[in-house]
């Protein structure tokens, strides 16, 4: 098995990426971009709200850290039969916690935008756009034309099966680290309100308790003046 030179990319860009475009080589590969189509999996409040999007030319969106999204490419992939393809990410958006979770090749035959799930596994969120040359491509010799192959074209968008995997809301650790500070914070305040009260009650039981001892010293005295003056 050998690995396309770029040279050889230059030569049949054209019959493996449309839109083909020889600046989106990058030594070896062949840069893929962020598509038209995207799914962020949400929070678990958003479950029901939350659906694939469709994104405008240079629009931004943000993945969360600890959740899940599908990214389709914007062009269209073709691995020949007599090849196959191994796909990754940059390393700068590895760099920042993104993580490749779908498979890491395309097989012989196939015909279509890829889809890539990926992770964050990153302390903050990773902000994307269309146009944004994100993923690699490299493409190697078989040693025969691959009799098993796709043949069937690839979804030109993101399968709804493929969003039903991931559906029903995640709660990310940061999420419920949040979530953990802010119960933590609330049973704090709750017990400074308590411990308040009950300072409040020790107060008035002092106080009640020193005017009932003036109370029964003034009774007491009353009393011992009558006795000795009747």
């Amino acid at each position: 098995m050998a690995f396309w030179s770029s040279q050889t990319l230059e030569e049949r860009i054209g019959q493996l990426i449309d839109p083909p475009d020889t600046v989106m080589i990058d030594c070896n590969a062949i840069t893929l971009r962020v598509g038209t189509e995207i799914y962020i999996t949400p929070e678990l409040e958003q479950a029901h709200t939350q659906s694939k999007q469709r994104l405008r030319n240079n629009q931004g969106f943000l993945i969360p850290p600890g959740q899940f999204a599908f990214l389709m490419t914007e062009e269209v992939v073709r691995v020949p039969p007599d090849t196959m393809a191994f796909i990754s990410m940059k390393t700068t958006f590895k760099n920042k916690g993104l993580v490749n979770v779908s498979g890491f090749h395309a097989d012989p035959g196939w015909d279509g935008p890829l889809i890539f799930a990926v992770f964050n596994a990153g302390p903050a969120s990773v902000h994307l756009y269309r146009g944004l040359p994100l993923f690699l491509i490299w493409y190697a010799d078989l040693d025969h034309p691959s009799e098993r192959r796709k043949t069937n074209p690839g979804s030109r968008q993101i399968p709804a099966v493929t969003i039903n995997n991931l559906t029903g809301g995640v709660n990310s650790l940061n999420v419920l680290s949040t979530r953990l500070t802010e119960e933590a914070q609330r049973r704090r305040e709750e017990d400074n309100k308590l411990n308040t009260r009950i300072h409040d009650v020790e107060k008035t039981q002092s106080r009640n308790n020193v005017m009932l001892s003036i109370l029964i010293t003034i009774v007491i005295s009353l009393i011992g003046y009558v006795v000795f003056h009747r």
